[in-house]
């Protein structure tokens, strides 16, 4: 009877120390995202990602496109830089497979908050609107169809710059791009790929812009598979 007395016994300080381990690893865990996530920066790298943790304490180490972090409770996580996504880093519980060198952004590509001139040149207009027929592709498709009113307009020799609203159509996101005034420097015109030509102030205005489509998979990578 003493015998079974004692297994019990161990047992429950087994359970019990296995129970703290993993509560005090889910706090640290926590207290990770909770700082990764109070803070933005477009154009980290890997290494600046390491030094910020390390400058918060962490016991972290830069690899070749991700940060190992050492948890106080023991546990190993893993960050990669996230480019234009909220929060600074996404947060792996094993080393991320992806193999090569991690692309950074240049922190000046990706616009926050931009607001752009709006061109009153009658001729520019109207040069713009006829060298296409609207729409371009049908209603929320305009992933699609910025790209190619996009690639139609650097091919006439246009500047363009994308941008992306993604609380746009109901939290989905909605795509357009604006087209330079050769004439007139820093003046632009929005085009929709569905509706053409815009003048609404509010297409002069996005929380992101950009000038090459790659930038929106750092903005929101899944956008392509919605």
């Amino acid at each position: 009877m003493a015998e079974v007395a004692l297994s019990s016994r161990t047992v429950w300080i087994i359970l019990l120390v296995v129970l703290s381990i993993g509560h005090s690893s889910a706090d640290d865990v926590n207290d990770l995202w909770l700082l990764i996530s109070s803070y933005e920066d477009i154009g980290i790298t890997v290494q600046d990602l390491a030094f910020f943790l390390v400058s918060h304490g962490y016991d972290a180490t830069p690899e070749k496109s991700y940060v190992t972090v050492k948890l106080p409770s023991g546990k190993t996580v893993y960050l990669t830089p996230n480019g234009g996504a909220p929060r600074l880093a996404d947060l792996w519980m094993e080393p991320p497979k992806s193999t090569g060198i991690m692309q950074v952004i240049p922190i000046a590509e990706i616009r926050k908050d931009r607001s752009y001139n709006m061109t009153t040149n009658q001729e520019f207009i109207k040069s713009v609107s006829r060298l296409t027929i609207f729409p371009v592709t049908p209603l929320g498709m305009c992933y699609d169809g910025s790209q190619k009113l996009a690639n139609l307009y650097t091919q006439f020799g246009y500047k363009i710059m994308y941008m992306y609203d993604p609380s746009g159509f109901e939290n989905q996101g909605h795509l357009w791009i604006i087209v330079e005034d050769p004439d007139n420097s820093d003046r632009w015109l929005a085009v929709d790929s569905y509706y053409g030509v815009v003048t609404d102030s509010s297409y002069y205005r996005a929380p992101y812009s950009f000038p090459d489509i790659k930038y929106l998979d750092s903005l929101n990578p899944k956008w392509r598979y919605a």
